[in-house]
């Protein structure tokens, strides 16, 4: 029975499959060259790839919150309906 552990694993366009060496894994893709890692740098790059993410969601949320706070302190009855920002 071949070990599951082993199998390729496909998200879209980008597949990890099983390197020549038993610990390697290599992203396949439409890019000519194809890296290899171990598994734990793949999953240290997910891991960075969603705290960038959430980072970005975050700062974006900030800004947000502040465009909705600068238009609402800028509206000309902002202060007749109760602005909260105020």
């Amino acid at each position: 029975m071949p070990d599951p552990r082993r199998r390729p694993l496909g998200t879209g366009a980008r597949t990890l499959d099983p390197a020549d060496a038993p610990e390697r894994w290599r992203l396949t893709g439409s890019e000519e060259g194809v890296p290899e890692a171990n598994w734990g740098h793949w999953v240290r790059l997910a891991q960075r790839i969603l705290e960038v993410d959430a980072l970005s969601r975050e700062r974006e949320g900030r800004g947000d919150a502040w465009d909705q706070g600068f238009a609402a302190g800028h509206a000309e009855t902002s202060d007749a309906a109760g602005n909260p920002y105020r």
